[in-house]
């Protein structure tokens, strides 16, 4: 028993760690058509060593251009927009699962607040697992984004390939440093938008020796040439509790659709507990 609240413990500062793992954040330096120019030409430039890889076909160079320049703009889940939350946590070896439905809000402070609308399953799990990442979410929020943003800061960019018959553009990452809340992985860019529409990887460091593997997988349905609804799937191999899934599934609100909600709960307390009034 003792063996196993370690893990969870271990599993619950893992998702600590991972939640700046796909914060986009601002990144003024691609805002604009002329820095796109700029860096079309940059990663058409050949490099070597520990410099970014060349892309030598334009419309790969391109894409990737117009990601950065789409990321440094915010998405439909980013501040302050609001986002229809649901989370599934299951712990297969345990046979523990939970669930939860709430709305993301934004206050002043740029910090995300939770109204719970529906949770339901163990407690173990609504604590220490659904719990931690709602807690991650709100710490991601605080943090500087510099430091963990895909960007040539960061990380290196290889050209991979294409989807077959579509404009699809395939790039793998790996960070220049090893640090934490860093991924080792591949983007899949929409070249007609920019926008990132498959993101996957694992953690370059991992948070504890608890943590055997960590591997992320987020993909992004389009709607009208537009980002409509996320999915990110968290896979934790622990010892002593196997293997912990999640899943995180946003979809974008507007203020009026926040205020049609009939709110049935409300998140009283985020990273050791997690409650709601029913």
């Amino acid at each position: 028993m003792l063996r196993s609240k370690v893990s969870l413990l271990a599993i619950a500062g893992a998702i600590a760690v991972s939640a700046p793992a796909f914060s986009q954040g601002e990144n003024s330096a691609y805002k604009n058509e002329a820095s796109i120019q700029a860096f079309e030409n940059f990663v058409k430039t050949t490099s070597n060593g520990d410099d970014t890889m060349s892309v030598d076909l334009p419309a790969p160079s391109r894409a990737l251009a117009l990601y950065l320049a789409s990321a440094a703009q915010g998405d439909p889940w980013s501040a302050p927009n609001g986002a229809m939350l649901e989370i599934d946590a299951y712990l297969p070896r345990l046979g523990q699962e939970g669930h939860l439905r709430a709305i993301r809000a934004w206050a002043e402070s740029k910090t995300p607040e939770y109204q719970v609308i529906h949770l339901d399953g163990d407690a173990s799990v609504k604590q220490q697992v659904i719990a931690r990442y709602l807690n991650a979410e709100q710490e991601a929020a605080a943090m500087p984004a510099s430091p963990f943003a895909l960007t040539p800061a960061n990380y290196k960019f290889r050209y991979a390939g294409s989807g077959s018959g579509s404009s699809v553009y395939v790039f793998r990452i790996t960070p220049r440093k090893k640090r934490a809340g860093l991924i080792n992985g591949e983007l899949w860019i929409d070249g007609a938008t920019g926008l990132l529409i498959h993101e996957a990887g694992y953690l370059v460091k991992r948070p504890s020796i608890f943590i055997r593997h960590f591997k992320m997988v987020r993909d992004v349905r389009l709607q009208d040439g537009a980002p409509y609804i996320r999915t990110t799937q968290i896979e934790i191999d622990a010892r002593f509790v196997g293997r912990a899934e999640l899943t995180i599934t946003e979809s974008p609100m507007d203020g009026r659709a926040v205020g049609n909600v009939e709110i049935r709960g409300h998140c009283i307390a985020l990273g050791s507990d997690l409650k709601s009034s029913e």
